[in-house]
C-alpha cells in the first residue's frame, strides 16, 4: 500500500516539481517498513520448560565408581558342571581305612518272598536270596554294600597321600579278610566277599578293625574305621555295652570311627547309640541300601578333613 501511495505522489509531483511532497512520501515509507526477518525462529515468552526428571534434593552418598582402565585380561571361568570328586581339604594326610562290612541276616532277610529265617545263614533261596544272584552275593542289598565299599575305595584312592585299606566282615562274629593293602588289592578283596548271614556283632567288628590297623609298618598315619551296618547289635550278651566299650578302646588308640547306618525308619534310640560309637558324634544315615551311593562325597571329605 505504501509503495502505491509513493508512486501516486511521485507521479503528481513530477508534474508540479514539488520536492517537499516527494520527501514526505519517502519518510512515510521508511517509518512503516518492517525489519529484516530473523534466521532463527523466535521463542515465545511465558512458556515454562521443566526438566524431564525432578532433580534430587541431596547429593548421592556414594560416588560413581570409576570405569576400569581396560578390559579384563581373561574371561571368567564357567562354573563346574558338578561337584568335584576330589576332597575339598588341601592338607595332605596319610591314612589307613578299615571297612567293616555287615553280613548279618537283616541285610538279606527281605529277599525273595521274605519267607526265610531271620539270620539267613547259608543264604537259603526262599526268604533271603534274590532271584538270579549266586550264594556269595545272596541279595541285592548285600550287592549294594559291596558296590558302595568299592566306590569309597576308588574315591579315596584319588586323595594325594599314602593310604591303604583293610577289610573286616562281621555278623555273629567278625574276621579280618585283609590287612592294610593298596586300593587295587582292596577292590579285589571286596569283590570276592561271600555273604554269611547271622546276627549283628558291632563289638567284634570294631575290635577286628582295630587289630587290622595296629601294624607298625606305617607309623604316623591316621587310622579310620568305617562301620557299615543296618541295625543295632544283637551279639554278644549286653551287645550295646560291648560295642560302646570296643569303640572307646579304639578311640583311645587314636582311631577315628565313622558309623554308616541304614534304616528304613527313624529310630532315635538307635541313632543315639550309633552317635556314641562315633568319634565326632556324626552318623551318616540313609533310609535304604541304595542311599549309600549318595554318601560318597560327604564321606571322602570326612576322611580327608579329619
Amino acid at each position: 500500500m505504501l509503495v502505491i501511495l509513493l508512486g501516486i505522489l511521485l507521479g503528481k509531483e513530477r508534474k508540479k516539481g514539488n520536492a517537499v511532497a516527494i520527501a514526505t512520501a519517502a519518510v512515510l515509507l521508511l517509518n512503516n517498513s518492517t525489519e529484516v526477518p530473523s534466521i532463527a525462529p523466535s521463542v515465545q515468552t511465558g512458556q515454562s520448560f521443566s526438566p524431564p526428571i525432578t532433580p534430587s534434593k541431596d547429593p548421592t552418598l556414594q560416588p560413581t565408581k570409576q570405569p576400569s582402565p581396560g578390559p579384563t585380561p581373561r574371561p571368567t571361568k564357567n562354573p563346574s558342571s558338578g561337584p568335584t570328586n576330589q576332597p575339598t581339604c588341601t592338607t595332605e594326610q596319610d591314612f589307613n581305612l578299615c571297612l567293616a562290612v555287615d553280613m548279618s541276616g537283616s541285610v538279606c532277610n527281605g529277599g525273595f518272598f521274605g519267607l526265610g529265617s531271620d539270620d539267613c545263614v547259608g543264604c537259603p533261596i526262599f526268604g533271603c536270596r534274590n532271584i538270579f544272584l549266586d550264594q556269595d552275593t545272596c541279595c541285592n542289598d548285600f550287592g549294594t554294600i559291596k558296590t558302595f565299599s568299592q566306590l569309597m575305595i576308588r574315591a579315596l584312592a584319588q586323595f594325594p597321600a599314602e593310604k591303604d585299606f583293610s577289610i573286616v566282615q562281621f555278623a555273629t562274629d567278625a574276621s579280618i579278610v585283609s590287612r592294610p593293602q593298596p586300593a587295587n588289592d582292596a577292590l579285589a578283596t571286596v569283590n570276592n566277599l561271600s555273604y554269611t548271614g547271622g546276627i549283628t556283632n558291632h563289638a567284634a567288628a570294631i575290635s577286628s578293625c582295630q587289630q587290622s590297623l595296629s601294624s607298625p609298618q606305617n607309623p604316623g598315619r591316621k587310622n579310620f574305621i568305617m562301620l557299615i551296618t543296618d541295625g543295632e547289635p544283637t551279639a554278644p550278651e549286653n551287645a550295646e555295652a560291648a560295642a560302646t566299650a570296643a569303640a572307646a578302646q579304639a578311640k583311645s588308640d587314636g582311631i577315628l570311627i565313622i558309623p554308616i547306618f541304614i534304616s528304613p525308619y527313624y529310630d532315635a534310640n538307635a541313632l543315639t547309640f550309633m552317635r556314641g560309637l562315633s568319634s565326632d558324634d556324626k552318623v551318616f544315615d540313609v533310609s535304604d541300601f541304595d542311599g549309600l551311593l549318595n554318601l560318597q562325597e560327604a564321606l571322602v571329605n570326612q576322611v580327608s578333613c579329619s
